[in-house]
């Protein structure tokens, strides 16, 4: 994997002016949702012309061993994805979408996956440049949320108008997941950002007595932390991915001394929150001695514009073998505490 330096934080005034027509001219865009954001936020009408300009360069002028999903996070119009043709439905260009097996894949194109974009045949990269490929997979209208009440305002504007919503935490998807068009787009990629200073040690005192009431979301993390036998937990925003984290827990490290582990995935581009919700695999982490990424997920500290409080969803905390287990809950917010091993 090929890294690169990018920036934590890219403000709204980098988005680019897209050229693309609206999606939905039917529905009040101003006054239904963008008058109910935060001034960080940022709706865009996006499209296939925006998707050429910021994607296809990375997989053109690069051959395969070279390309990087982290040449793509940051792209202004947010529809890149980690592998170019999954962009279209079942991640295949073919025009005809019900056509696409994996004997037509085979028939298509041979060692596809693995090729360089001039080692493509001159129909495929026909399907590639063509806007009106019926195969495409890319939404037209997409947010750039960057709090927690960014996301819950997306949520209720699309539940009042019928619409379908899409989310993207860092596109690296080998199945096309993290898009879909004629939906709603959720881009979580300039959602607030915590790891870098997002690691809590967590003393005694922060652990709570046996049998004590947590009342206070903010206690949560360091009792399900102590709990587990874990000294310390850090905090990931919803669109952060491992590099981010794993830089944040190196840094530590380097001014204490190696005394920070984190379970995550192999590549760096991969996002917490997905990697998370298919269980957690951590071959190159330390998942044979920690177990799988699913089991060192806790609650998120409150959020800073409160839409975490308000839609929290609580768990009685249980008792077991004389210790309080808080369960997790979720929170609008899409940020997870996560254990760290010392």
């Amino acid at each position: 994997m090929l890294f690169r330096n990018m920036a934590f934080l890219i403000t709204a005034a980098a988005v680019r002016s897209s050229t693309e027509p609206s999606w939905r001219t039917d529905l009040d865009w101003a006054s239904g949702l963008e008058d109910r954001l935060s001034p960080s936020a940022s709706l865009i009408d996006v499209g296939f012309s925006d998707f050429a300009t910021d994607c296809h360069p990375e997989f053109v002028d690069n051959a395969y061993p070279d390309r990087t999903n982290h040449g793509l996070i940051d792209k202004p119009s947010g529809l890149c994805v980690s592998q170019l043709f999954c962009a279209y439905e079942k991640c295949w260009p073919r025009p005809d979408p019900s056509n696409v097996t994996q004997a037509q894949r085979l028939l298509d194109e041979e060692y596809l996956f693995l090729a360089s974009y001039e080692d493509l045949s001159p129909e495929v990269r026909g399907w590639l440049s063509d806007p009106s490929n019926p195969s495409l997979n890319l939404p037209s209208k997409l947010l750039f949320p960057a709090v927690s009440s960014d996301v819950v305002a997306a949520i209720e504007f699309a539940g009042e108008n019928g619409l379908e919503v899409s989310v993207k935490n860092s596109g690296h998807s080998f199945m096309g997941a993290s898009t879909k068009k004629d939906t709603l787009h959720i881009n979580m990629n300039r959602f607030e950002q915590y790891a870098p200073s997002g690691i809590v040690d967590c003393g005694d005192a922060d652990a709570g007595s046996d049998g004590a009431r947590i009342v206070d979301l903010a206690e949560q993390p360091c009792r399900l932390a102590a709990a587990r036998n874990k000294p310390a937990y850090i905090r990931v925003g919803g669109g952060e991915n491992w590099d981010k984290v794993y830089r944040a827990v190196d840094a530590a490290n380097a001014e204490q001394g190696n005394k920070y582990h984190v379970v995550g995935g192999a590549a760096g581009t991969v996002s917490p929150m997905g990697w998370t919700f298919q269980g957690g695999l951590a071959g190159t982490q330390g998942g044979r001695k920690y177990g799988f990424g699913g089991m060192h997920v806790g609650p998120s500290p409150p959020s800073r514009d409160g839409a975490a409080e308000r839609t929290a969803r609580q768990v009685r905390p249980r008792r077991v073998g004389g210790r309080v287990l808080g369960r997790v809950h979720r929170t609008q917010d899409h940020v997870r505490g996560r254990n760290v091993s010392p």
